[in-house]
């Protein structure tokens, strides 16, 4: 399921193109954020599907080397215990995968170059090399390769991010997301289970359905009211260090902290701060805490922050 640090990303990125453009509808803007976090879920699927089509290359791979004119004793009796893996046999019958990459024209079939790749990667690395040479075959050997396939062979490859933009620009910053929620759904897997069994979902719970719209909500609501309260607390630093970002960042947690009284203060600033680390400068988050602790401290004496339990994790 998607990450409440990834709905905040998502929420990040539709609000700077929404001020910054000046004249779009909020509507528009709403219905922008839904549609890119619809992306990441198409994403999920695509990625699962990878690994289904990387086990195709690797048969193909086979059956060229069998129909050589004068193939090798390895060609002819080649070690298919990859391609027989329980994983990849689980997920090319997933009927729930099948419907939904169908459904949404999900296909890999014209890159036959970022499977060469992650193939050959794969194949000369330590642990596949390990996994081919054990001649046990287990459930849980099978389910290991597939997480380090996820871990090791696809963050890393610049060639993806060139081609995931190419077919969705929602999805350059999704990937490391997307392949824990992929790690995840493969250590799920169970060695019986059946065909139409369920993939990860879209959100955690309701709450978390609802967590994005209402952070974007609320943050254009009190953003002129927010805007003149973080004027009042940075007089004094100096301006060419308020990058446009770095505001907005700071819109967002103070915004966070007001709408949702069952989060602690501390898990909204970690996480802001992280955000601010990635998408904004080396100073920004110094920033970001420094104007957020005393805003905040001074809401909640006010009462204009009310938090439930500080116990409460997020």
């Amino acid at each position: 399921m998607i990450s409440r640090r990834l709905l905040r990303i998502k929420v990040l990125k539709v609000l700077f193109a929404h001020i910054k453009s000046g004249n779009q509808l909020q509507l528009a803007t709403e219905k922008e954020l839904a549609f890119s976090i619809n992306k990441t879920y198409d994403l999920y699927h695509y990625i699962l599907l990878l690994m289904v089509k990387i086990g195709d290359y690797a048969q193909n791979r086979i059956d060229i080397g069998k129909h050589k004119y004068l193939p090798t004793e390895e060609e002819k009796n080649p070690n298919t215990k990859f391609v027989d893996n329980t994983v990849i046999k689980l997920l090319r019958q997933n009927k729930i995968l099948q419907n939904y990459v169908n459904r949404e024209k999900l296909s890999w079939d014209d890159s036959t170059e970022l499977l060469k790749k992650i193939y050959n990667s794969m194949a000369n690395s330590d642990y596949y090399k390990k996994y081919m040479l054990n001649d046990k075959h287990s459930f849980a050997e099978d389910k290991q390769l597939i997480c380090k396939i996820l871990e090791y062979e696809i963050e890393d490859l610049d060639y993806i991010y060139a081609l995931l933009e190419e077919k969705n620009i929602y999805w350059i910053d999704d990937l490391e997301f997307v392949l824990s929620m992929s790690i995840k759904t493969v250590k799920s897997f169970k060695a019986n289970q059946d065909s139409y069994t369920e993939l990860l979902p879209l959100y955690n719970d309701e709450t978390d359905a609802k967590f994005a719209i209402r952070l974007l909500r609320r943050v254009l609501a009190d953003y002129d009211k927010t805007e003149i309260i973080i004027d009042e607390y940075t007089k004094n630093w100096d301006l060419e260090r308020l990058a446009f970002m770095d505001t907005l960042i700071l819109q967002m947690l103070l915004a966070e902290a007001r709408e949702f009284p069952e989060i602690p203060v501390n898990v909204s600033i970690d996480e802001y701060l992280e955000i601010a680390k990635y998408f904004s400068s080396p100073t920004s988050s110094a920033f970001v805490n420094g104007v957020a602790d005393k805003i905040i401290s001074k809401e909640i004496k006010e009462k204009q922050i009310i938090k439930y339990s500080e116990n409460i994790s997020n």
